[in-house]
């Protein structure tokens, strides 16, 4: 006798007046914890770690905060999980506002489900799609409309510096390490920035990486025989001079699978051509028996040299399939594997213009001069697949992967006495990089939530918007205002006397930090326009689906199996890291 499978078990609700309660006491908790992080005067947040033996994070970073909340309910845990798409839709697309997305999120929701209560004849959905519709149809364009474009012929190339040290929280250093990162990159839309930690004194240090960086060494590499491929003992290093690449998409266990490489490659160098005599091969692994026949060969004299090295892993689907693509178009080589088949190899395959390789134990640099048409062609690609990311770890790959093709990549490390200064600090400096890309290509406006007091003023005085969507939004664009002034100790009253002001007088701004009225040139308060555009329009996504629910339906928790799961992905994102994260220079991250 057979039995049919089930549903597996769940739990679920269709109450609305518990949906309500438990939606809104959820977003009222999430906007307080996310919320204290807001402004110059926000507080920092204590996020326990996930491994055991890692340090616990303090940091102001909303996002980041808000991807370490969860809740022992599930209807509960659903609503974070749902909610927090608005925030790290925001982290995203502009790497800034992740907050102000989450407070005017929980705003939206409140006032709608007001407004629903107050009018039971009237239509949810048909508040919450007029909502949408305003927000995307009048709200966004009257954004871009006041955007300020960044010019590098002028002298608005300062605002650059205002957006960064507003998005660091007003630390001015910090700021000018942005500025100084982005000048050394000469200010392009996909300039990249690796953000660094080092203890040791208080500071910043921002030094230009040149050429095309790989986070792989000989080491890993070559493993037990790679001491044999070091030619410079007194560096500890692999230098090879004008060196040709041979890039293959597997892994290689015999000699034969690339021996019409050794031919072109040891024919040229026969007949005379000293261009001919160093090649760097890229390959998924390598049996003992290649290396040992390779480190045997790089011995003598009188043979090529040819250096084998590993493709870097990443956490990403054909990671390294996807790194030798883009080393073909920095170094002009071709890849082979099983759709071009390396017989057909000829000798214009193993790249052009390559100055030198150099490589130390876990990282190594290629140095030379690419064809810009290459680079702009894979550049192309890559920015295609940005504007549909899976993640936002995925976009931060993607931008990695432009960077090192295109402007080049700046290290900018930070110093700190400690591992929870250092956090911290890391979480503002990647908030203010972010900010000053975003307004390098999209442009900046005026601060200190000046664009959401000049939307309230923009949504009262229309005709064309109707009243009951007025209702939810115009109190909404002054929840994080208030927000900001709540954190910096104002009482209820005062909050409400500063708002008052900003909103009779256009174009003043209220710097929080120093007490003083002015406006944003005046003060230098200034944010990057995806930053409150990505802001509104998620918030205003989220709220349509969550002030409309008409029932939760979830999966009940499962403490066990879930800090199974916890250990395991923590262990995974262990593995999948660089493997050496800590170079022999301190404790510098590579």
């Amino acid at each position: 006798m057979s039995k049919k499978a089930k549903t597996a078990a769940k739990v679920f609700i269709s109450d609305q007046k518990k949906i309500q309660q438990v939606v809104l006491t959820m977003m009222s908790k999430i906007s307080e914890i996310v919320g204290s992080t807001m402004g110059p005067a926000g507080r920092n947040v204590l996020i326990e770690s996930d491994i055991p033996g890692i340090p616990n994070k303090n940091t102001k970073d909303g996002v980041t905060v808000f991807n370490s909340l969860g809740a022992n309910n599930s209807f509960e845990h659903v609503i974070i999980e749902q909610a927090r798409d608005a925030a790290k839709r925001t982290a995203t697309e502009a790497g800034d506002g992740t907050t102000t997305a989450t407070i005017l999120s929980a705003a939206m929701i409140t006032n709608l489900y007001e407004y629903s209560n107050n009018n039971p004849s009237f239509s949810p959905q048909k508040l919450a799609r007029d909502m949408a519709s305003t927000v995307r149809n009048k709200l966004v364009p009257l954004i871009r409309e006041k955007a300020i474009k960044i010019s590098l012929e002028n002298e608005n190339l300062g605002l650059l510096k205002k957006v960064a040290r507003i998005s660091a929280n007003g630390d001015d250093d910090m700021a000018e390490a942005v500025m100084k990162a982005f000048e050394l990159l000469g200010y392009g839309e996909n300039s990249h920035v690796t953000i660094k930690e080092v203890s040791g004194p208080y500071g910043y240090d921002v030094s230009l990486i040149e050429g095309f960086p790989i986070p792989i060494g000989y080491e890993e590499s070559a493993g037990k025989f790679n001491q044999a491929f070091v030619n410079d003992p007194g560096n500890q290093r692999i230098t090879l001079e004008k060196p040709k690449f041979l890039l293959f998409d597997g892994h290689i266990s015999d000699l034969l699978t690339i021996n019409k490489a050794f031919e072109e490659i040891g024919t040229r160098y026969a007949n005379g051509d000293v261009d001919w005599k160093n090649l760097v091969i890229f390959a998924h692994g390598y049996s003992e028996s290649v290396l040992t026949a390779l480190a045997f060969n790089f011995a003598d004299p009188a043979t090529i040299n040819v250096v084998p090295m590993v493709t870097p892993k990443d956490m990403f689907q054909n990671a390294q399939t996807h790194f030798l693509h883009d080393l073909a178009a920095f170094t002009g080589s071709r890849v082979f594997g099983m759709k071009d088949q390396i017989n057909k190899l000829t000798a214009e395959d193993l790249g052009e213009g390559m100055q030198n390789f150099e490589c130390y134990r876990f990282r190594c640099t290629i140095v030379g001069d690419p064809n810009p048409i290459n680079i702009e062609f894979r550049a192309e690609e890559l920015t295609t697949q940005k504007n549909n990311p899976e993640s936002r770890a995925e976009l931060n790959w993607l931008n990695d992967r432009i960077g090192k093709l295109t402007s080049g990549i700046v290290k900018l490390t930070i110093f700190g006495g400690s591992n929870g200064e250092l956090k911290e600090a890391h979480d503002r400096c990647e908030d203010a990089v972010c900010a000053v890309r975003a307004a390098i290509s999209k442009g900046a406006l005026p601060g200190g939530c000046r664009t959401l007091l000049d939307l309230f003023l923009e949504v009262e005085k229309r005709t064309d918007i109707p009243t009951h969507v007025k209702m939810v939004l115009m109190p909404s664009l002054l929840e994080p205002i208030r927000r900001i002034l709540n954190n910096a100790g104002h009482t209820e009253d005062s909050a409400k006397e500063i708002v008052t002001n900003l909103i009779s007088n256009p174009g003043m701004i209220y710097d929080v930090e120093n007490q003083t009225y002015g406006t944003a040139e005046e003060l230098g308060v200034y944010d990057c326009l995806p930053a409150v555009e990505e802001a509104i329009k998620n918030a205003a996504s989220i709220a349509t689906v969550m002030g409309t629910l008409g029932g939760i339906v979830a999966e009940p928790r499962d403490h066990e199996f879930e800090r199974q799961e916890s250990q395991a992905d923590a262990e995974f994102r262990r593995m999948v890291e660089n493997p050496h994260a800590y170079a022999n220079e301190g404790n510098e991250r590579i």
